[in-house]
């Protein structure tokens, strides 16, 4: 069990994707911590490693008072699996949602082609993207999810990093429990039951009529899910 949480954001968002979960957790009593990764939110205009980013996990769960529950969503997924597999010995357990989606170089190439594409389009591409955002899900997530302004030039240097991990490897050195949680029609869903068979301590949650970004799609069960993990309770099946 474990009163202490770290939250890493998705690619383009920052902090503020977390806003609602924040909230939550912290009126239970947990303490949260919730950074900005290298390129996004208060930190956009530096350049997005994944050096600089395990370095900011890295720092985010020295600042916990226990070993915290490590939460990671897409590309926050990602690197909290990474960084997990080599200091899980740090934590009290893994959320990965999201992110079942084996990102090997050439995928990496097409994901980070199709983002940038959206920017190639006229007009406000923020404002284009935010709209597009609020229709599947609604205006209170896309708020959420772009409140901390939306962060460019970093998607390009996200592929290169991501489609040159050993997704699969990290997860078979994680020894404490690994959550997987996806939503109902993520496409990232495509490869969990791998992610599933490489972990030692797996298990797989899907949250009914959700899309990529679960936890704003639904927040509550997200948080609720969050909780049980902390505790170390069983999850729903």
């Amino acid at each position: 069990m474990t009163h202490s949480i770290v939250l890493i954001h998705a690619v383009r968002s920052s902090r503020s994707m977390w806003a609602g979960q924040v909230r939550r957790l912290r009126k239970k009593g947990f303490e949260v911590h919730a950074p900005d990764l290298p390129g996004h939110g208060t930190r956009r205009g530096e350049p997005f490693t994944v050096d600089a980013a395990l370095a900011t996990i890295d720092a985010a769960v020295d600042a916990c008072a226990e070993p915290p529950l490590l939460v990671g969503l897409s590309l926050g997924g990602y690197l909290t699996l990474h960084w997990a597999g080599r200091s899980a010995d740090r934590l009290a357990g893994v959320v990965a949602a999201d992110c079942t989606i084996v990102p090997g170089p050439a995928l990496a190439r097409l994901y980070g082609l199709w983002m940038t594409m959206k920017d190639w389009l006229p007009g406000d591409s923020d404002s284009r993207v935010e709209r597009s955002f609020a229709r599947r899900h609604s205006r209170k997530a896309a708020r959420r999810y772009y409140g901390g302004g939306r962060a460019h030039g970093v998607v390009a240097a996200v592929v290169r990093a991501i489609g040159g991990i050993d997704l699969l490897a990290d997860v078979a050195a994680i020894s404490v429990p690994i959550t997987f949680v996806n939503g109902e029609h993520d496409p990232f869903r495509r490869h969990e039951a791998l992610f599933l068979e490489a972990a030692r301590d797996g298990e797989l949650v899907v949250l009914e009529d959700a899309g990529h970004i679960a936890n704003l799609s639904r927040p509550k069960r997200f948080t609720k899910i969050l909780r049980r993990c902390a505790a170390g309770a069983p999850l729903p099946v």
